[in-house]
Order: structure tokens, then sequence, then C-alpha cells
């Protein structure tokens, strides 16, 4: 790789993605793909749990700046020795834009990237459910597919409490909606989100609710206070209740331990105490027995006081 392209690549790649800020997260599952700008912040952006926008205004970026952002992509992946085969819409949840900005956007990445399979991105299950099945089939026949819900949990009290702004209805609903489009999508759930109060309802019905859905993968995190979640406020009151890094992977481990579908469960995140991933059911009992001796050393003072202060790095009290 000559110098000049090198130079002139990075300097494109701060253009495109230095507006999202030193944080810019995308979905586990898509962690590879192609990152196209298209949204910045999140279209909601009141979850009492998260921060990961805070201070970012939402933007729908306009569509010929969409296109410029293509074709700098075009121009950092044209030396790349394997063809672009996925694309990731960038921004906090994507699928608010409209159905017609959405498939001008496939259109443009399919013109200049000819062999991509498959245009994903993060989601909202309001953004799906303000989609007609007719809008999700053109969508899906454009190349959308294996998009990522953060659906965090299947208690109605968890997610009032969190301020989500969905609820176990229209988690159930949006991902019922992307099975019948053929649509594939991921999930997000969070250990820890009830809190001590409602951890055993926030365990028992996010397994309830992925029970009866078909996401290929479920990507499994801990709930940290950042320090700019409206959360934290609540913490300090003692209002709500935090759980230990322990008790947290005794929440994973039962979950895992409740669910019945076919899935890929990752609990590979760095929030995780405890790094964990592998096909259910296939490998179930597997990792329920690690998860057990993670348990069993977990529950160690020392590792256990370990642990907890690398969460603090996370924390603000």
């Amino acid at each position: 790789m000559d110098r000049g392209f090198a130079e002139r690549a990075a300097q494109l790649r701060q253009e495109l993605y230095g507006e999202y800020g030193p944080f810019y997260y995308v979905p586990m599952a898509e962690s590879r793909a192609v990152q196209v700008p298209v949204t910045v912040g999140c279209s909601y952006g009141r979850c009492l749990f998260c921060d990961l926008n805070q201070g970012m205004r939402y933007r729908e970026i306009p569509l010929a700046e969409v296109f410029d952002n293509v074709e700098k992509l075009r121009f950092i992946h044209g030396r790349d020795r394997r063809p672009v085969r996925r694309c990731l819409l960038a921004g906090g949840n994507p699928l608010s834009l409209t159905t017609e900005k959405l498939l001008r956007i496939a259109e443009k990445i399919r013109s200049a990237f000819p062999e991509v399979g498959y245009i994903s991105g993060f989601a909202r299950a309001d953004d799906v459910l303000a989609k007609t099945e007719a809008e999700l089939r053109s969508l899906s026949a454009a190349g959308y597919d294996r998009l990522c819900l953060g659906i965090e949990s299947g208690s109605d009290r968890v997610l009032r409490y969190q301020e989500k702004g969905v609820g176990r209805l229209e988690n159930a609903s949006a991902m019922r909606a992307l099975d019948c489009a053929g649509m594939r999508y991921s999930v997000y759930v969070m250990l820890g989100l009830g809190g001590r109060a409602l951890s055993e309802e926030h365990i028992e019905e996010t397994a309830r609710l992925l029970n009866a859905a078909r996401p290929f993968e479920l990507t499994v995190v801990t709930l940290v206070l950042f320090k700019g979640a409206g959360l934290a406020s609540r913490v300090r009151a003692g209002e709500f209740k935090r759980l230990r890094p322990l008790e947290s992977l005794m929440e994973g481990r039962r979950l895992l331990s409740l669910l019945e579908i076919p899935t890929v469960y990752d609990g590979t995140h760095k929030t995780n105490a405890f790094p964990i991933k592998g096909r259910l059911p296939e490998h179930r009992d597997r990792l329920l027995r690690r998860m057990d001796r993670a348990i069993e050393l977990l529950g160690r003072e020392d590792v256990q006081d370990g642990e907890i202060r690398r969460w603090r790095n996370w924390f603000t009290e």
C-alpha cells in the first residue's frame, strides 16, 4: 500500500466517522461489516440506562452526503483483497429512515459494492412497527437483513422503569414482523437491567419472550453505569440497587438455562464478567458447565474484588 493512498484513506475515515466521537458502537454480529454513515445518534435517545449517544444530536444525513460517503468507502476498500460482502448502516437506529430513503441507499451501496450480500443496522422495535408489511418486504428484497434489535428485557416493568419507550408487546410484534418479511435479526439483552428488585422477573420474562422468537444470535451484555446516563442519579439516591458482578453472572446462567430456541448465545461483550459463546441447543450443557466454574471462581473474594475494580472504570458514584 503506497503512502499517499494510506494517508488519503485515513483522512476519509476521519471525515466519515469523526462525528460519532470516540465510542462508536456497532452490533457485535456485524463488527466486520463496512460501515456506511447514514444517521448520527439515536432518534429516541431517552433510555435511562444509556449514554452511548450522549451529547450527540440526532441527525439524518442528507441523501447526497450518504452517496458521497459510499464513494469514500469505495475508494478506501478499492484495494481490498476480498470484495465487500456486507455493509452496516451506521447510527443508533438507521431503520428510522423512510423506506424510500433506505431503498435509495441500498441501490447506491449495491452499485458501489456489487458483491454485497446484505445490509444491516441497529433498529428499535418501533422503527420496525412504523413500516408496513409491504415496506418491510421491499427492504428485504433490496438486501436488508440481519438487523439488530435492542430488546434489553422481556419484562414490561423493567422496560418502563428504564424508559425504553417500547414494551414486551412491541418487541414481540417487531420480531414477528421481521420474520414475516423474511429478514433475519439478532437481539441484545442486558443482564442486571432490573436491578435487585426485578432480577428474577427480568430473566424469566426475557427467556419467555426469546423462546417465542427466532433471533439468529443473542448478544448478552451487562448493565454498566455511564456518567451521562439518567440511571446514575437513581443509583446514587439508592433507588436502583445494582447487581454485583457475581449476581449478574448468575443471571446470565439462569437465562441460558431457560432458553429453548436454536440460536447463537454470545456473551463475549467486554462488560461481562465471563466471556462465553456457543450455539444452542448443541453447546448448552458445555456452556452451563463453564458458567458454573466461572461462578465458583468469581465467588472467591480476591477474584470478585478484582472484577469490581474493573467495573469501576464504567461506573460513577
